[in-house]
């Protein structure tokens, strides 16, 4: 609990600047098929994933994103919280600071706390019980992206609890204009990873570095108004390197390590 009070502490102080000026930001609120997080299906039937982000002066920025399971999916459906639908099973709570850079290569750093409702209590050999939600993860991360053709981005995520391991991400995107309200957004990101971070999130693989995952993302998005829109999303998962996904797929793994996803998606700037 320790934890959460102090992280809880740290947003309300970032978020002082914030209120304290105009912000901006965006609402957005998805129905889709499935959860997958780098290349991992948590979930194979539909969830609700509504989010926040916001920016204001400083370079300041606070996100809060969440998972709900829509269906009571069973355990070889849902690895991640099975019969929980209508519940929340995940809420990920983040902080980021953006550098004053001139010039087209933009640097970020920030926090992610990820919080897990349905895990259960854990309790220590001296009989004290510990409130799953409060023992979530941490991860920091650097971030450069550059503002030119495909608009490339690399960030460097590194975990401070559960596997004390890193990750790197790579991405690509380009928006295609079809009309003055309908866009066509593309992206690719591909996944690497150290051994302890594959054994910690791939079904305890014992395949080491490596690359981890490609999505291949899709979105259709037509301008209701200036700020609000509303779209299609698709989505192409798998895990790349041999090793992690015979093990990701073997008994109490995961349910697919190729996916195709996808379903519907709001946005609000203000």
């Amino acid at each position: 609990m320790k934890k959460f009070m102090a992280l809880t502490i740290l947003a309300a102080v970032a978020a002082m600047p914030l209120t304290a000026a105009a912000a901006e930001g965006s609402a957005y609120a998805d129905i889709l098929s499935a959860y997958v997080y780098r290349g991992q299906v948590g979930n194979e039937e539909p969830v609700f994933q509504p989010g926040l982000d916001v920016t204001g002066p400083l370079g300041l920025g606070f996100s809060l994103w969440s998972s709900m399971n829509l269906t009571d999916a069973d355990e070889e459906a849902c690895p991640w919280y099975p019969d929980t639908g209508g519940e929340w099973s995940e809420i990920n709570l983040g902080l980021s600071w953006s550098a004053p850079l001139e010039g087209p290569v933009g640097l970020s750093v920030g926090g992610t706390y990820y919080i897990f409702p349905q895990d259960p209590s854990e309790v220590d050999e001296e009989g004290n019980a510990s409130l799953a939600p409060a023992d979530g993860g941490y991860e920091v991360y650097v971030e450069v992206a550059a503002d030119t053709l495909l608009q490339p981005t690399i960030r460097f995520c590194h975990d401070l609890d559960n596997q004390d391991d890193w990750c790197a991400l790579f991405s690509i995107g380009h928006s295609i204009e079809l009309t003055e309200k309908l866009a066509l957004d593309l992206g690719t990101t591909v996944g690497y990873a150290g051994k302890y971070y594959v054994a910690d999130n791939y079904n305890d693989s014992d395949a080491g570095d490596g690359f981890t995952h490609v999505q291949v993302d899709a979105g259709l998005n037509f301008a209701l108004t200036e700020q609000a829109s509303i779209g299609l999303k698709g989505a192409y998962s798998s895990i790349i390197d041999s090793g992690i996904r015979d093990d990701a797929r073997a008994e109490g793994g995961y349910p697919e390590v190729d996916i195709f996803f996808g379903g519907l998606t709001a946005s609000y700037s203000f």
